[in-house]
């Protein structure tokens, strides 16, 4: 390769390599931990309150809460999320934008008055939009740098460790291809990262692109934009004084669940205007098995989308980027798979920093550089350690508020930005930082094995949910201390190539 192009890419590399990992590290972090949302739903709302005595729970019961619990609900765009067994916890979203959570348990609902939120449901809006509809361009840019970190990383590096592999392999010392962490780690999860950085950028930018074509086509065919997404026509003679009960909407699901037994409910919207309709969409733990079905308020079933190339290309996608493509076990997998693309932008990022600090240690701007790269990539992990721990302490088994959360997030993240200016160099604070979410990830099972032991109890339908959340507090533990010594080691090895090399470019000046 010649040498100008290779430089330009590598300087291509690390300056969006730098810029899409400040984005892109909090949202792997929580995307990881969103594997497992619906047991960190149930993990936050696991113990009893008050000596609370469970009750039976069904889809069914939700509902007939709900309407006693919100009576106007049929008046708002509502959606209601649920589990594979319809009988845990439920979150309930009216309108767009307030956000309620019912404990079907216990039949509280949350949120209403103070703008409560579960962690689980805060970790989501921080993964797809920072909290902020901006976000979600950001987030887009920040997947499109991605992709083209990835695609100049690949074209870096192919040929020189196809080299030194066939070299290292007739000496017998093929091991030493892989002492490049970051190279390694990024080999690892190069499709993943192609793939997450295609899928979410289409999912964050494609209302925008999709609409002006969508309404391009529904006036070339005469429908209604709502029918071109894949909404269904107002029937004739439709009874628009109609009211939608408890009794009908139960009968839609109870008829949804006779014709899918495979399918688990996933979703249930109810769109108040311009007419009332009624839309289950299910999904199956098998791959690539969507169904989505139409009802009027009488329970009626409407119609349902016909199968399309467009639209099982687009489920393939959802299947993909949410882990469903093995079923339950691509969860575990695509676990691992996001830690080691958070290891590898991390690393990245820091061997960055540690190639240029024996020279810009003093500068104001490589001070900045330090603080922003530190703070986005190991103080990530440690604000998302900080605000479960939070949660635990200080919920008292209610969620906390929606400020106090985004206190708690951008409070810690500005505070390991800060952090950098006590520490001399990178390896001492990024050290300090993954160590300190380490303790925190660490903590989280602990506490709650303490509270078991001084008697309390939890919801008996949730302790396969805590084992399953536990195991993946404890392996973000360990991948944190992991780091905090691959950070040092790195770091080290980088001073020491640097010092090395120093007197030969003593003598090229």
């Amino acid at each position: 390769m010649d040498k100008k192009i290779l430089t330009r890419l590598t300087k291509q590399h690390s300056i969006l390599g730098a810029v899409s990992a400040c984005i892109l590290t909090v949202v792997f972090v929580c995307g990881s931990l969103l594997f497992f949302r619906g047991q960190l739903l149930n993990w936050q709302f696991a113990w009893q309150q008050d000596n609370q005595v469970e009750r039976p729970m069904s889809w069914q019961s939700a509902v007939a809460d709900l309407t006693e619990k919100v009576p106007d609900f049929v008046n708002q765009r509502i959606t209601l999320t649920t589990d594979p067994q319809h009988n845990h916890l439920y979150q309930i979203y009216v309108g767009h934008d307030d956000r309620l959570l019912y404990n079907n348990q216990t039949q509280q609902l949350y949120g209403q008055d103070t703008a409560q939120q579960a962690a689980s449901d805060f970790l989501y809006f921080w993964h797809i939009n920072f909290t902020t509809h901006t976000g979600t361009d950001i987030i887009a840019i920040a997947c499109i740098l991605l992709m083209m970190v990835t695609i100049s990383g690949i074209w870096i590096r192919w040929k020189d460790l196809v080299k030194k592999f066939h070299q290292y392999r007739a000496k017998g010392k093929s091991r030493d291809v892989f002492k490049d962490s970051h190279v390694l780690l990024g080999l690892g999860v190069l499709l993943f990262m192609l793939m997450y950085g295609w899928s979410s950028a289409h999912f964050n930018i494609g209302y925008e692109i999709n609409e002006p074509v969508y309404q391009k086509y529904a006036q070339k065919s005469g429908e209604s934009y709502s029918h071109e997404l894949g909404f269904p026509s107002k029937p004739e003679n439709y009874d628009m004084e109609a009211t939608l009960t408890a009794e009908r909407l139960n009968q839609v699901i109870t008829d949804f669940q006779q014709a899918y037994p495979n399918m688990r409910i996933a979703r249930f919207d109810i769109y108040p205007r311009p007419w009332v309709r009624l839309r289950v969409s299910g999904e199956s733990d098998r791959s690539f098995e969507f169904v989505t079905a139409f009802y009027d308020v009488h329970g009626n079933l409407l119609y349902e989308p016909e199968r399309r190339p467009i639209n099982d290309v687009y489920n393939i996608m959802v299947q993909l980027h949410e882990g469903h493509l093995l079923g339950k076990s691509s969860h575990l997998l695509y676990f691992v798979l996001s830690m080691m693309a958070i290891a590898a932008m991390l690393i990245g990022n820091l061997y960055w920093l540690a190639i240029r600090e024996p020279k810009r240690a003093g500068q104001a701007l490589f001070k900045l550089q330090r603080a922003c790269l530190e703070a986005s990539t190991c103080g990530a992990l440690l604000s998302v350690a900080l605000l479960l721990v939070c949660t635990r302490l200080f919920s008292q088994g209610e969620p906390l508020t929606l400020l106090a959360n985004q206190l708690i997030m951008i409070g810690s993240i500005l505070c390991c930005g800060l952090l950098t200016c006590y520490f001399k160099q990178v390896k001492d604070s990024s050290h300090a930082m993954l160590q300190g979410a380490g303790v925190l990830f660490l903590l989280l099972p602990c506490i709650d094995v303490i509270r078991l032991t001084l008697g309390h109890e939890f919801y008996s339908f949730v302790s396969g949910d805590l084992i399953t959340i536990h195991i993946a507090f404890l392996a973000l533990a360990g991948f944190s201390f992991g780091l905090a010594t691959v950070v040092v080691r790195v770091t080290d090895k980088v001073k020491k190539r640097a010092i090395e090399l120093e007197p030969v470019n003593d003598r090229l000046a």
